[in-house]
Parts: structure tokens; C-alpha cells; sequence
């Protein structure tokens, strides 16, 4: 009996996890401003970047809170329901689930990046801190943001055992490193494209 209450909570979190993942702040915020549609420019994608494209910076930052907040409260609101901590962050991965295939648009989100900053900002601030580090250094270099999150995500393993050595969340955070790597394959294929 109590593993079926426990078994219909997780379902209940999930659940709503991936209802908050599924919040297009990109929308929003393009329709706050009076601009098109992200989807129907530049990239098409609905996040932070291509928003930016329109040329409106406050667009594009307000995305980029948005979708990191609906990352960070979520996580804090779980760990201070005393949830151990791996199991957080693989919970955490309705959240990515809800922004990359949002049943607000059609499945057919964003690339989950700043949503993953959040939800590691609320996991282990660290983590977060050296992982951004590298995506600011990497994007003044090379002025590339795909680029930029691919690094610093490739890196991740290494900074949650540098954070915390623990080796369940960095066995998680591997998980992390496939689902940014997915999303950005569209990138992947056209860095290689101009490489070769």
C-alpha cells in the first residue's frame, strides 16, 4: 500500500515537472514584446538564442530567466521535500523532457540548455558555476553559443566530480551530457559540415 502512494507521488511529480518544462517562455516573451514568432526565424527554435535574433536583448534575457528559473524552482522545491539527491536529478530530466518535447507546442521545443543551469544551479552550485564559466569563455573565444554549451556540457562530468566526487551524480550527469548532445545535433552536424 505504501509503495503504491509513493510509486503515485512520483508519477504526480513527473507529471508535473514536465507540465513546467513545457512553459515557452520564448513565446511568451516574443509576444510580450511584440515580436514574431521565434519559430519563424533564424534557427526556428524557441529559447534564449534565437530569440536574440530578433534584436531585442530584453526578449531574449527574459527567456533566458525564465527558462532557467523553471530549471532552478522546481529542484529546490524537491530537495526540500527531503528527496535524496540522485533521485532529484534524474527526476529533474521531466523537466528537459517538458522543454525540448512541450505539449504547448507541439512537442517541438528548445534545446534545454538554460533549463539544465538551472536545475544543476539547485543541485550544486558549483557544478553550475565552473559549467558557466566555460560557456562565457568559450562563447568570448569562438562567439558561438551552440558551440559554447557543447563544450561546457561535454565538461560536466568532470565538474560534478571536481564539485562533489560523488559518483552517482556523476553518473547522472553523463545523462545530461547525451540529452544536450541530442539536442544539439542539428549544430554538431553543421560544425563538422564546415569543418570538412
Amino acid at each position: 500500500m505504501l509503495e503504491n502512494i509513493v510509486n503515485l507521488e512520483m508519477l504526480i511529480i513527473s507529471l508535473v515537472l514536465y507540465l513546467i518544462g513545457s512553459i515557452p517562455f520564448a513565446i511568451i516573451s516574443s509576444k510580450i514584446f511584440n515580436l514574431p514568432d521565434p519559430r519563424s526565424f533564424g534557427s526556428k527554435n524557441p529559447g534564449a538564442t534565437n530569440v536574440l535574433r530578433s534584436g531585442n536583448k530584453y526578449a531574449a534575457f527574459l527567456t533566458l530567466i525564465g527558462d532557467g528559473l523553471k530549471g532552478l524552482v522546481p529542484i529546490l522545491f524537491l530537495i526540500d521535500m527531503s528527496i535524496s539527491i540522485h533521485q532529484v536529478y534524474l527526476l529533474s530530466f521531466f523537466l528537459l523532457i517538458g522543454h525540448v518535447f512541450p505539449i504547448t507546442l507541439n512537442f517541438k521545443g528548445g534545446k534545454g540548455v538554460a533549463t539544465s543551469i538551472g536545475i544543476l544551479i539547485a543541485l550544486n552550485y558549483i557544478t553550475a558555476g565552473l559549467l558557466i564559466m566555460t560557456w562565457l569563455l568559450t562563447y568570448y573565444i569562438f562567439k558561438v553559443s551552440g558551440l559554447s554549451a557543447l563544450i561546457g556540457f561535454l565538461l560536466l562530468p568532470l565538474f560534478m566530480f571536481i564539485a562533489s566526487a560523488d559518483l552517482y551524480m556523476i553518473a547522472i550527469s553523463f545523462i545530461n551530457v547525451l540529452f544536450i548532445f541530442m539536442t544539439h545535433k542539428k549544430n554538431i552536424v553543421g560544425f563538422l559540415s564546415n569543418e570538412s
